[in-house]
C-alpha cells in the first residue's frame, strides 16, 4: 500500500478526530528545527558526535515521499506535536540483514504523552514497513527506561552492545506479512 493511503487511513481513524494531522515532513519543512531540537534534548547525553545542524541534515535528507530514508510528523494547530523516521540500515549495523529498515527519531512533545500518540506512530511505520513486504523493522535506544515501553508494544530485545561511546538496546518487531 502506498504511504499516501496508509496515511489517509491512519489520519482517518487516529488524528482528524482530533484535530490532528500525521503528514510527512516534506509537506511541513518548516518543523525541521523544532524536530530536531527535540532530538537533539533526547539523546545529545548519549551521543557527543551529535549536534543540531548534523540533525537538520539529516531531516532534510528524509523529504522524502514515498523512499526512504523519510519522516513523519503529527501536527495540530500549525506546530509539531510528533515525529518517527524509517531508513535502511546504516554500516554501523553491519551484522544485521543489508535491506533492513530501522525506524529512529520517535519523539512525542512532553505535554502529548501519556495519549498513546507514540504507539499510533509506532504501529503506522510497522505498515508502512510491512507494506514494503519486510518481516522486520529494527530500531535502537539509548536510554534504558525506554526498552520496556517498547517491549510492551510488541518489540522484543536483540542486543545491548557499544555504540557511539555509549551503550544501546537494539531491537526489533517482527511484523505479519
Amino acid at each position: 500500500m502506498k504511504i499516501q493511503s496508509l496515511l489517509q487511513k491512519i489520519n482517518e481513524e487516529h488524528f482528524y478526530p482530533y484535530s490532528m494531522q500525521l503528514d510527512l515532513l516534506k509537506n511541513n519543512p518548516q518543523h525541521i528545527s523544532t524536530v530536531a531540537q527535540w532530538i537533539y534534548d533526547d539523546w545529545f547525553n548519549y551521543d557527543s558526535s551529535l549536534n543540531k545542524e548534523k540533525l537538520i541534515h539529516s531531516f532534510k535528507e528524509r523529504l522524502n515521499e514515498e523512499t526512504l530514508p523519510i519522516s513523519f510528523v503529527i501536527v495540530r494547530g500549525g506546530h509539531p506535536i510528533g515525529v518517527i523516521s524509517l531508513k535502511y540500515r546504516s554500516e554501523e549495523f553491519e551484522n544485521y540483514p543489508h535491506d533492513s529498515i530501522w525506524m529512529g527519531s520517535l519523539h512525542v512533545a512532553l505535554p502529548e504523552r501519556k495519549k498513546g500518540l507514540g504507539q499510533t506512530l509506532l504501529k503506522f511505520v510497522q505498515r508502512v514497513v510491512e507494506g514494503r513486504g519486510h518481516q522486520k523493522l529494527y530500531f535502537y535506544t539509548s536510554d534504558p527506561s525506554n526498552v520496556k515501553w517498547y517491549i510492551k508494544n510488541g518489540a522484543e530485545l536483540i542486543e545491548e552492545r557499544p555504540f557511539r561511546n555509549h551503550f544501546i538496546s537494539v531491537m526489533s518487531i517482527s511484523l505479519i506479512s
